[in-house]
């Protein structure tokens, strides 16, 4: 990317990570932007199903997606905390449900009234006071801000659904936007003599596409932030042991 204003965009890579960058991208510049996406169905993606926290719904809103079309379209479903088994040792098991605990009383968080409660032998379990909580156990939800003349404050959900779908959905979506496609793999990358920016990108049939702006959807291959512009990688395994999935 050069320091000129940003005309043309090339997001490398597909899945749920490319097609989510060009769909924010083209609602948010309502094409004035040539943005193209390259992606090959020989490369496969992560397709698998995703376990979203509430933020996916900010998303969601400023792309102005329904969001009953969108879990019809993914097979998704609501999702209200997670649960974790055997996580600290064996035997453990506990849920973070997502939401608020409890309510703002005046200047004061309402865990310093639960933890005052605890010491004087008075307090429930602080997930008495989670309606996202409460709502899982009893395996029971509707996506409702308020019951009757009740508002339902912290109530925040997330979503389980089918990622390969998903990622077909936001396609479906950004193309409608403007959004070009390139079906092909990436066998070169050109960079500015002088800066070591990207200006371009090769693919196997010879074609060539320049950009201002490159982003990097490519996953574990890193096409661009490893593979050309050796970034590295940033290890944070002193503070994250867990390294793995398992995806079922």
């Amino acid at each position: 990317m050069s320091g000129d204003a940003v005309r043309n965009v090339v997001i490398v890579g597909g899945g749920t990570a490319g097609w989510m960058a060009a769909a924010v991208l083209a609602r948010a510049y309502d094409r004035r932007l040539d943005i193209t996406l390259i992606e090959s169905e020989e490369i496969g993606i992560v397709g698998v199903g995703e376990a979203t926290i509430p933020m996916i719904r900010l998303i969601n809103e400023f792309l102005k997606i329904d969001e009953n079309d969108f879990l019809r379209a993914s097979q998704g479903t609501f999702k209200l905390g997670i649960q974790f088994n055997d996580w600290g040792r064996i035997g453990d098991s506990y849920m973070h449900a997502f939401g608020d605990v409890g309510m703002q009383l005046g200047l004061v968080p309402f865990h310093h009234y639960w933890l005052r409660a605890a010491k004087e032998g008075k307090s429930r379990s602080i997930w008495d006071y989670s309606l996202n909580y409460q709502a899982a156990i009893a395996n029971r939800f509707g996506p409702l801000d308020r019951v009757g003349e009740t508002r339902l404050g912290g109530v925040k959900h997330a979503y389980h659904f089918d990622a390969s779908l998903y990622a077909r959905y936001l396609r479906g979506y950004a193309e409608a936007k403007g959004v070009k496609r390139v079906e092909g793999k990436i066998v070169d990358v050109a960079q500015d003599g002088d800066s070591g920016f990207i200006s371009s990108v090769r693919l196997e049939s010879g074609d060539r596409h320049a950009g201002e702006l490159f982003i990097d959807c490519s996953g574990f291959r890193g096409v661009l932030i490893e593979g050309a512009l050796k970034a590295g990688y940033d290890d944070w395994t002193r503070w994250l042991p867990c390294d793995r999935a398992l995806a079922v």
